[in-house]
């Protein structure tokens, strides 16, 4: 399961990896579709790309609406690696203030181009917050576990008691996808060059138990699939005070 050797390389430095895509292929290290590569964009495909985030968004309001009994309506916002914004602008129909936050500046820099991109605090840095909704997804599958756990004990640190959040994780794969032992040993001594799309498998019993610690108890679960890279969005609710004990 996650962490271990074989579903990731736990050293590899995934921001530089990030970093070096955002220079090359930010819209195709977002959504991996050939029509998203640079030598084939046109201003029609990239409103395809960006139109495609505001059913995702919706799909994820609609569930925090059943879950909370109430429509989706907040003040604050943090999409958690908003890369060139395609869930960020989306995002703004249920927001009063939404905050972008990305590690590369190449995605940051392109995402400010957008029609949208005054009306969105995009940021290099982890805002402090408190937010009433933090979004993530697409995003922790590149993230190694041992790092990704504590970036999302930061995340929940920063979100507002009875605020709520929609995060996705990878927790599993089909076989065909799962690197052979010697391939692995030998990228572990010889790395790829920077720019290469790593995915890692979280252990879900980790997740929940930072969930609960950190006062989400109410949530619902979804199962996602990603070329057989399967996962699950999580839609939860902070508790207004946090659990005796919880940190």
């Amino acid at each position: 399961m996650a962490g271990r050797a074989g579903l990731g390389e736990a050293g590899r430095d995934t921001d530089a990896d990030w970093r070096r895509l955002a220079e090359t292929e930010p819209y195709w290290a977002v959504l991996s579709n050939p029509d998203f590569k640079r030598d084939a964009l046109r201003e029609d495909t990239l409103e395809d790309f960006y139109a495609s985030g505001r059913p995702q968004i919706a799909h994820s309001a609609a569930g925090l609406a059943r879950l909370i009994d109430a429509p989706l309506e907040v003040r604050t916002a943090l999409d958690f690696g908003c890369g060139v914004g395609r869930l960020t602008e989306a995002m703004t129909a249920y927001a009063d203030e939404v905050v972008g936050y990305d590690i590369a500046p190449g995605m940051l820099q392109a995402a400010r181009t957008r029609p949208l991109g005054a009306k969105i605090n995009y940021v290099d840095s982890l805002p402090d917050g408190p937010f009433d909704w933090i979004n993530s997804a697409i995003v922790f599958q590149h993230i190694p576990p041992q790092r990704g756990l504590k970036l999302l004990e930061a995340l929940l640190g920063r979100l507002r008691p009875g605020g709520v959040a929609s995060l996705q994780f990878t927790v599993s794969r089909e076989a065909h996808l799962k690197r052979p032992l010697l391939k692995r040993l030998i990228r572990q001594i010889v790395p790829e060059a920077p720019g290469v799309m790593s995915m890692y498998d979280y252990d879900f019993s980790a997740i929940l138990h930072r969930l609960n610690q950190n006062g989400i108890q109410k949530m619902m679960l979804e199962t996602t699939n990603h070329g057989g890279y399967h996962g699950v969005l999580i839609l939860g609710r902070r508790e207004a005070a946090s659990p005796s004990g919880a940190h």
